[in-house]
């Protein structure tokens, strides 16, 4: 019961904060899907140590029709562009860095959800495209930064007898995604 009121509550306030901080178009509708899951992902991630791809893979779809649907209105052609090209690298370039280990395919799928909902939000503000790309390339440099501090963090603290392998992403980028959703 306690960890479905945390979820609830975690879910409303992140949706109220993204919908307070920025336009609230269409484009949020990833953001806002992954407001309602964002809680549960952390509590299974740092359970499992995955993530599961029937939380993550929604995602997808609600980011590809917030998208297409604030790319149809007046001024919102980049959008869909933006989304579905970050969404795309980051899949690739997430899976490049999966096949050396130490990153899971979890955390290259919502990876890739993270970056095209942030790509949609940023861009139906207006930008550029290629500022766009700069603001999801900063979250994706930023959230290895953040994991490597917390995994270092983790492996040195006294009496840790974790591994680096053993420790949940999903976590981070989840908090780095808000951080860069609601103060961009």
């Amino acid at each position: 019961m306690v960890e479905k009121t945390i979820r609830i509550v975690v879910a409303a306030g992140l949706s109220v904060a993204l919908l307070g901080a920025g336009d609230g178009g269409p484009a949020a509708i990833g953001a806002l899907y992954l407001a309602a899951v964002t809680a549960a992902l952390v509590q299974y991630d740092l359970r499992e140590l995955r993530l599961p791809d029937a939380l993550v893979l929604p995602g997808a779809a609600f980011v590809v029709v917030g998208a297409v649907w604030s790319s149809l209105r007046p001024g919102g052609g980049q959008v869909a562009v933006a989304a579905l090209g970050c969404g795309v690298a980051t899949l690739v370039g997430f899976a490049v860095l999966a096949s050396g280990g130490g990153l899971g395919m979890g955390d290259v799928k919502l990876a890739a959800v993270l970056a095209g909902a942030l790509a949609a939000v940023v861009a139906e503000r207006g930008p550029p495209l290629g500022e766009v790309v700069t603001v999801v390339g900063c979250w994706a440099v930023l959230s290895f930064v953040a994991g490597a501090v917390v995994a270092w963090t983790a492996v040195r603290g006294p009496g840790s007898r974790l591994r680096s392998a053993e420790l949940p992403f999903g976590p981070v980028l989840l908090g780095t995604f808000w951080g860069f959703v609601l103060l961009e």
